[in-house]
């Protein structure tokens, strides 16, 4: 009898200790910097079944369409449900406006010192600071900080005048995105200009560039991490995750969708996920969300899968 307490007591010793070091762990992680990889970009998407049957009980239910990838940025596991259909790209546009911007910067075609004026066909309602500020002139830096941050609509406008969206585009298909297209501002034409558009697939593979130090380089791929880890006003990924996890993303919202596509990282590893949803209520866009984040997390970012 007595041995047998002292296995129990010893066995919960082992647990506390355990328990005590993830603690720790959880207490001083932080997000590890981008670095210079041999891999050329992120790894081949191999299906995890466990991981796959996560995502579609999380996504399933409700109204609207829901469309969903993950990738582990180590092992490759992944899961994918309509991962290439065509989603309004609500804000999520400014995820290859951001990568076009500092690409040219990064190869000299931009300064971020460069002072950029706000013009009437730059003006459009929706998320920013910037509604109030026709006339005024921001350096790109400063406009690309509001665009991400600030989800600013008029920053994205101006930064997309000064890029081009041929280029945009034109970048998107040298990397193989294929179901990702922006607009022109069409500035002063009709009531219903074309959309942006954009895929689960083709935002989480953006993300994996960056998260892999393939923009351009390492340094201009931590550039991008650093805007896109600051706090934003909507954060629906990270609704259901613990607190220590670290998330790179980016949110985007119109009337009937509803998306967020992100970096996760952990002290067990990072994998990127992208949640688009459309036609759905908000708020049960909002939760779909959260609950496929945490059942990508639960399989991938979690002390014990």
């Amino acid at each position: 009898m007595r041995g047998l307490v002292l296995l129990l007591l010893g066995a919960a010793l082992v647990k506390v200790t355990l328990l005590g070091w993830q603690a720790v762990e959880h207490w001083t992680f932080v997000r590890p910097r981008v670095v210079e990889s041999s891999r050329a970009g992120p790894p081949i998407p191999v299906p995890d079944p466990l991981l796959q049957q996560a995502v579609d009980q999380a996504a399933a239910g409700g109204s609207g369409s829901v469309a969903v990838f993950v990738l582990d940025l180590s092992s490759g596991a992944s899961a994918a449900r309509a991962p290439d259909q065509p989603f309004p790209a609500a804000s999520l546009f400014k995820l290859p406006l951001l990568v076009e911007v500092l690409k040219q910067e990064r190869l000299g075609r931009v300064s971020p010192q460069q002072r950029l004026t706000i013009k009437p066909e730059h003006w459009t309602d929706g998320a920013g600071v910037l509604q109030a500020q026709v006339g005024q002139s921001y350096t790109v830096a400063e406009l690309t900080d509001a665009m991400i941050v600030h989800s600013d609509n008029i920053a994205a406008r101006v930064l997309l005048d000064l890029v081009g969206v041929e280029s945009v585009n034109q970048t998107l298909a040298a990397m193989g995105l294929k179901q990702t297209r922006l607009a022109p501002l069409n500035a002063g034409s009709g009531s219903d200009p074309p959309e942006h558009v954009i895929s689960a697939r083709d935002a989480a593979t953006l993300l994996a560039v960056i998260a892999t130090g393939g923009l351009v380089d390492a340094s201009t791929s931590e550039q991008a991490l650093r805007l896109l880890e600051s706090k934003q006003d909507h954060a629906w990924l990270a609704d259901e995750l613990p607190w220590w996890a670290k998330l790179a993303h980016k949110w985007g919202d119109l009337p009937g969708a509803r998306h967020d596509a992100g970096i996760v990282y952990t002290p067990r590893g990072r994998y990127v996920i992208a949640v688009l949803t459309q036609n759905k209520p908000p708020d049960e866009a909002a939760a779909t969300i959260a609950r496929v984040s945490r059942a990508a997390f639960d399989r991938l970012g979690a002390d014990t899968p």
